[in-house]
């Protein structure tokens, strides 16, 4: 996890005569395509289209397959708000943070950065672009280095990119405070810091470059839940001071619940459901979400259970044909195994993949290449 920070810490205009187009929803599954000027007029900051990834495995004796680790993940974040990416182990939900940063490279697919895609930058711009884009990992502890103290740990990004050690040492005091530690915890060293303050310098350091958006990959998931309420008010209380913008990523529900504006829900590398973080929780539509909504205990003895899943998550070397849900799903039909379902909007801003919100069955509402179908950022 060090080496993905130190890989990260090596946006700023467009080239000269650059033109990005954007969509909503992959041709694959019916998105539309946007102009540059509708891009401008929109407040998204992060548009990522159709980004897709899968990575080698060895079989035995000159065997090979795929992992499909992302599958036409599209998803839009608009600028000052929180996005939750949720998900079971294993949907993709880290591959998608990654990919987003750079961290890894997609096969297909677009990123683009208030309206421009980071690919199509040379490599001085992306590395330009990578203040405006930091992260926070899951593991407070490994995602420092044991042989730097706190101090040169978040003054190392702004060392990078050219500032000179006494401003460096000087912002990083200025950081501790910020994220409420004292400026002589920068002698301290990791081991000598509890999990909660660890998680905290991970912040500050996040924070060196004056970054516009913050992916935060379970940067709870390893603190006790004292300490998890803390970090979340720091973080919601960062945001509202500075103005940041966070892709929050975690398998915890009520966490995404509370951080969120929006949120994506993944399934097995793909996104099945997107929509106001108040709406999904109160009236989710897909049976995935529903079920997984269902699995979270509730404080009312009284309260019945919701729907249940059953059965093991499919590989996702060999996912199933069509909706990759259905093996599992209680509301599968015959078409489940033949069609990939299309992205609709049943409701306004309320995007969902499934085959009981097809047109003519009494559900569906306008579909996802329809006029109505824009993004919530830029049907505003």
């Amino acid at each position: 996890m060090m080496g993905d920070y130190l890989a990260f810490a090596a946006v700023q205009a467009p080239e000269p005569g650059t033109t990005t187009t954007a969509t909503r929803w992959g041709s694959a599954t019916g998105w539309r395509t946007y102009s540059p000027e509708e891009v401008a007029q929109s407040d998204v900051l992060l548009r990522v289209e159709n980004l897709t990834k899968r990575f080698p495995v060895n079989m035995g004796f000159r065997k090979k397959a795929y992992v499909s680790a992302a599958d036409g993940v599209s998803f839009d974040v608009r600028a000052g708000t929180t996005v939750g990416i949720v998900g079971e182990s294993g949907c993709g939900k880290s591959t998608a943070a990654r990919l987003v940063l750079g961290l890894i490279e997609p096969d297909s697919g677009t990123i683009a950065f208030e309206g421009v895609d980071v690919k199509s930058l040379s490599r001085k711009r992306r590395r330009e672009l990578r203040r405006d884009m930091q992260m926070v990992f899951q593991d407070p502890y490994s995602a420092l280095n044991p042989r730097m103290s706190v101090g040169d740990s978040i003054a190392f990004p702004m060392r990078v990119h050219g500032a000179s050690k006494d401003e460096a040492r000087e912002r990083a005091a200025l950081l501790l405070r910020q994220v409420g530690l004292h400026p002589n915890h920068a002698s301290y060293y990791p081991h000598q810091m509890s999990g909660g303050q660890r998680q905290r310098v991970n912040i500050a350091r996040a924070l060196a470059l004056n970054p516009r958006l913050v992916v935060a990959d379970e940067a709870v998931s390893a603190l006790d839940k004292s300490v998890q309420a803390q970090v979340l008010n720091l973080l919601t209380d960062l945001q509202e001071e500075l103005g940041l913008t966070y892709m929050f990523i975690s398998h915890d529900l009520n966490v995404v619940q509370y951080m969120s504006d929006r949120v994506v829900v993944m399934y097995l590398g793909q996104v099945v459901e997107e929509c106001a973080s108040d709406e999904l929780y109160e009236q989710p539509l897909h049976p995935y979400t529903q079920a997984l909504l269902g699995s979270v205990s509730g404080l009312d003895p009284d309260q019945p259970p919701g729907p249940r899943l059953e059965g093991e998550i499919p590989s996702p070397i060999d996912p199933p044909s069509g909706c990759r849900f259905r093996t599992r799903c209680p509301e599968a039909m015959p078409v489940c195994a033949d069609q990939r379902p299309l992205i609709r909007e049943p409701r306004p801003g309320h995007f969902v993949a499934c085959h009981l919100f097809e047109e003519g069955d009494g559900h569906a509402g306008t579909t996802s290449s329809g006029p109505a179908a824009l993004s919530p950022a830029l049907a505003m």
